[in-house]
């Protein structure tokens, strides 16, 4: 193994995300989801370091100190508030390259020291069956366990997750989870892939409230026109695997070109199935999906229990206000985003692409908080909560700061 790999990062989803500070133990993952977002964008080289199979692990000393001397980093706001961090964003940090090298292990018990509030994203199930981890999990209220599980069918799981372990065995993980002392246990049912996920989803949901799961996040698979041919082949495996076409049909029902995304209608069934199911068996709901983000229990489309601080300077938070009220504007989540985003500036933003240098040069000195403020001020941008929201917040007039108010048209 070289050099270290570089992490923590600021999520590309920062505009409405409620842990933008996300983190990864490994630069691959060992496991081979076909449906791998994190695989298709960084396909789109197919010289990429990620598809030769490069394998760095973060510099542990790095980390501590990190957390422990925040205030000269662009985290600082964020740590220095213990706002929690999202652990497992483009990689599992308990996945088989961990089992080898124990590179989480060691960060885990620093950040038990401190007390740190995490929220974990994985698929693996070894972890919960050694006593070195589950004792450092255990008595922990302010870490959170997101399980990811998208179908009960266990043929379909097999050769679309190759590697990781049954839904059977990631419900008993919940299972196990569940009976440790900590903040709590999502069942994180995303990718929802259509021809995949239904018709067992409203089963999953049951099974794992049975399993002590108490809450449930969801989004639609989104795929990638851009990646390589490398990764374009997994299209056509995902299409044998489901029984039609789906790449064509995400072509024909997206919005937008490029980064695919199902229009609205294509969703509304299925989310309707699971926040009933979810309303049934006494679970939170959440969709990290943009469209029906207003179905959120509260601002955290990640499911994080309310005892649990998290940002609420971002656009989620904003939807679920507007839901409540009949209408939000920027001033509503202005604070909170000038807390975290105000010192960070685009163009330095660990993790984030700035685009080219004339473009660079055109927002120098431009922060994150502007970089909100603007989209939320540009109705027409599809990052605004007009259009990326599809058209659920519709823009009505203007405050006394000069930005848009937003009036709640769901139901």
């Amino acid at each position: 193994m070289g050099r270290y790999y570089s992490s923590p990062r600021w999520s590309a989803e920062f505009l409405d995300c409620s842990m933008p500070v996300t983190f990864d133990t490994y630069s691959v993952c060992s496991y081979n989801c076909l449906y791998c977002f994190s695989f298709f964008q960084r396909a789109i080289k197919p010289d990429s370091a990620y598809l030769q199979r490069d394998v760095k692990h973060v510099n542990p000393d790095r980390i501590k100190k990190l957390f422990l001397h925040p205030d000269n980093s662009q985290f600082g706001r964020n740590i220095n508030k213990r706002k929690t961090v999202q652990w497992g964003g483009l990689s599992d940090q308990f996945d088989e390259y961990e089992r080898k090298y124990g590179v989480t292990l060691d960060i885990m018990r620093f950040f038990r020291e401190i007390k740190y509030p995490l929220s974990f994203s994985t698929k693996a199930t070894w972890v919960f069956d050694d006593d070195r981890y589950t004792s450092v999990i255990d008595g922990m209220k302010n870490w959170h366990f997101k399980v990811s599980i998208i179908t009960l069918d266990e043929y379909m799981a097999r050769e679309m997750e190759r590697g990781v372990p049954s839904p059977q065995e990631r419900l008993q993980a919940i299972e196990k989870l569940s009976n440790l002392d900590i903040g709590g246990v999502t069942l994180r049912l995303r990718p929802f892939v259509i021809g995949m996920s239904n018709p067992s989803h409203e089963e999953l949901i049951a099974r794992a409230a049975e399993a002590g799961a108490d809450s449930v996040s969801t989004e639609f698979l989104c795929l990638e026109q851009r990646a390589s041919k490398r990764g374009k082949k997994r299209y056509k495996k995902i299409n044998e695997i489901v029984g039609f076409d789906l790449y064509s049909q995400y072509v024909r029902y997206s919005q937008n070109p490029g980064y695919l995304r199902l229009n609205r209608a294509s969703k509304e069934k299925f989310v309707r199935d699971m926040e009933e199911t979810c309303d049934e068996y006494g679970l939170r709901f959440y969709v990290s999906d943009a469209h029906f983000k207003e179905r959120c229990a509260h601002g955290s489309c990640c499911g994080l229990p309310l005892h649990m601080d998290y940002n609420k300077g971002q656009f989620t938070e904003a939807i679920v206000k507007a839901r409540q009220n009949g209408e939000v504007s920027f001033c509503d989540i202005a604070a909170p985003a000038k807390e975290i985003f105000n010192d960070v500036e685009l163009v330095r933003a660990e993790g984030l692409n700035a685009g080219r240098n004339e473009q660079r040069a055109k927002i120098e000195g431009f922060t994150l908080y502007d970089k909100m403020r603007k989209e939320w001020n540009t109705p027409k941008s599809a990052k605004s909560p007009y259009r990326y929201f599809g058209g659920v917040l519709v823009p009505d007039r203007l405050d006394e700061q000069g930005d848009v108010v937003y009036v709640y048209e769901g139901n």
